[in-house]
């Protein structure tokens, strides 16, 4: 389909060109039989001299490529002004990011619960529709939450939301108190962790990726790989720490790659960290493994896990259904399967009978 969008683009631009060579070459052709008709007219009075006469009917077989010249010239120009009012858009219409850093940045140890308090939510993207539909809740620090719902209930934009990579249009979302709308981008995405559901790794070492700012020793480097399993792999490594990661981390498996995105957010000791659907694309005996792991090493952490399999949210403290930017249901799971009729209990017994099929 994008082929055939690039194709019949490209042709119409070809043939517009041939549209306007012809009736250039048109035009060219009128103003030479112009000169030609004139000087036989004139011929008999000697009124124009016949030097004259040679260099119009040279110029006039010109004008046709100084014509074509200057249309692509004009063209050119006017494409190229069409970047210009982007920069202008860019700069003076679209709102810039909040500061990085504001005289209302909480102190260093912030957060020390990790307490999660969102007050009538409400946000939509630029002036799309609105994706979240005043939502309200109260993740206590320390919880594990699941956060389940169906394709375009606001999972994403909940968790987009909380790292104020778009802000709120009404309510608002506290951490320990602390509105973080008020405060700098800064303080806030450094205190908190994620782990997506396409690990990103650098082009660099592997303690690049590990610790990019360098604030942790080799000693503690190692120690964090082992809790995550990792220390036997980059052991056998042949520069170990030092070794080069590939473009996209394709010199370790898609299971290695999780978990050194799971190391790099243990190395930072988060007090809220964000599960953004982390093992959708492993398979199941990893996907454990990554499940014990994340409990394992933010056991004291607030933890918030988008499923993708709801296996993974069984055990969770609470699950936190949303229904089109909607908070429908907000309990424990097992609370949440004796509701006849819920939005969970329904997704769950889906996912059982597809389980099943296969």
């Amino acid at each position: 389909m994008g082929y055939d969008v690039n194709n019949a683009s490209y042709q119409l631009v070809q043939q517009t060109g041939n549209w306007l060579g012809i009736r250039l070459d048109i035009i060219g052709g009128f103003i030479s039989a112009f000169v030609a008709g004139l000087a036989l007219a004139t011929v008999k009075d000697s009124f124009i001299p016949a030097g004259w006469v040679g260099l119009a009917l040279l110029e006039s077989q010109q004008a046709t490529n100084f014509l074509k010249h200057g249309v692509r010239m004009v063209a050119q120009v006017e494409a190229n002004m069409s970047s210009v009012e982007r920069v202008l858009h860019m700069s003076q219409t679209i709102e810039p990011e909040a500061d990085e850093t504001t005289d209302n940045d909480p102190k260093q140890e912030w957060p020390k619960e990790g307490k999660i308090t969102v007050d009538g939510a409400t946000m939509r993207y630029r002036d799309g529709p609105i994706v979240l539909k005043k939502l309200s809740f109260q993740v206590e620090g320390g919880q594990k939450i699941g956060v389940v719902g169906r394709t375009g209930s606001g999972k994403s934009s909940l968790m987009t939301s909380l790292f104020r990579i778009v802000e709120l249009s009404e309510g608002g979302i506290t951490i320990d108190g602390i509105d973080i709308s008020q405060i700098g981008t800064f303080p806030l995405r450094s205190k908190l962790s994620i782990i997506p559901q396409d690990p990103t790794l650098f082009s660099n070492t592997v303690k690049y990726n590990l610790d990019p700012f360098g604030e942790s020793s080799d000693e503690e480097l190692w120690d964090i790989l082992e809790k995550c399993q990792l220390g036997d792999v980059v052991r056998n490594l042949t520069n170990g720490l030092d070794e080069a990661v590939t473009e996209g981390g394709s010199n370790f498996s898609q299971g290695q790659r999780q978990l050194l995105c799971i190391a790099r957010s243990v190395l930072r000791k988060p007090k809220i960290l964000v599960c953004d659907e982390a093992t959708a694309s492993i398979d199941n005996e990893t996907d454990r493994l990554i499940q014990l792991m994340i409990r394992d090493c933010f056991k004291d952490a607030t933890v918030l896990t988008i499923a993708h399999r709801l296996g993974t949210v069984m055990d969770s403290d609470k699950v936190l259904v949303l229904d089109d930017g909607k908070l429908a249901e907000f309990d424990r799971p097992e609370k949440l399967m004796k509701i006849k009729g819920g939005i969970f209990r329904g997704m769950v017994e889906a996912n059982e009978n597809s389980e099943k099929k296969k």
